[in-house]
């Protein structure tokens, strides 16, 4: 059964490597693989304590970016159909020829960014929900200030001082990781009821 210090080995490696999202090339592929290792981690703590809204809240924000990212495809596909002439209804009353068919291609790229904004935003809101319960359940505060600083992030993204909260939050959630007291394979007790 895994336990919190397979969690947080797989966390932390996860994390580090959501980080090097900025690598060129590669990046893409090593923050696929940091998000599934980072989202199976807290599988494992939510097993481990027995809080299954943990994972439940990750699992609903990794399915709220696919849904946003495929939403947004389909639209910024459409555009460009529309654009070169596949007749989709874009360019129709924008105007003719070249100028039109550029609105149209524009107006829809903007509509599919709009739209990978919003779910994005969703998306960290629900990531933040589960990493403030694994902070509150484990008592490693830092999971709340990366939990934060992703949600900041998202919102920020559409003026792009959102990637560099992102970044700082990555490396937060890496050593909130890292923090995860060593147990020896036993949860720690169940928290408090709240008041």
């Amino acid at each position: 059964m895994p336990d919190l210090n397979q969690a947080r080995m797989i966390g932390g490696i996860g994390s580090i490597l959501l980080v090097l999202a900025i690598v060129p090339n590669v990046g893409t592929v090593l923050s696929i693989v940091g998000f599934i290792l980072v989202l199976l981690a807290l599988k494992y703590v939510a097993d481990a304590v027995q809080q299954p809204a943990i994972f439940q809240n990750a699992l609903y924000a990794v399915i709220i970016g696919i849904v946003g990212a495929v939403v947004a495809l389909v639209l910024g596909g459409a555009a460009l159909f529309a654009s070169i002439g596949g007749g989709f209804g874009f360019s129709g009353g924008f105007g003719d020829g070249v100028s039109g068919d550029l609105f149209s291609l524009l107006a829809g790229i903007v509509v599919a960014l709009v739209v990978v904004w919003i779910f994005a935003v969703v998306s960290a809101l629900f990531l933040r929900k589960s990493l403030y319960l694994t902070g509150d359940v484990l008592g490693v505060k830092l999971f709340r200030t990366a939990g934060l600083l992703l949600f900041l992030g998202a919102i920020l993204t559409i003026i792009l001082v959102g990637f560099i909260l992102s970044l700082v939050a990555y490396v937060l959630l890496a050593v909130a990781f890292f923090q995860i007291p060593q147990t020896g394979g036993q949860p720690p007790p169940p928290p408090p009821p709240p008041p």
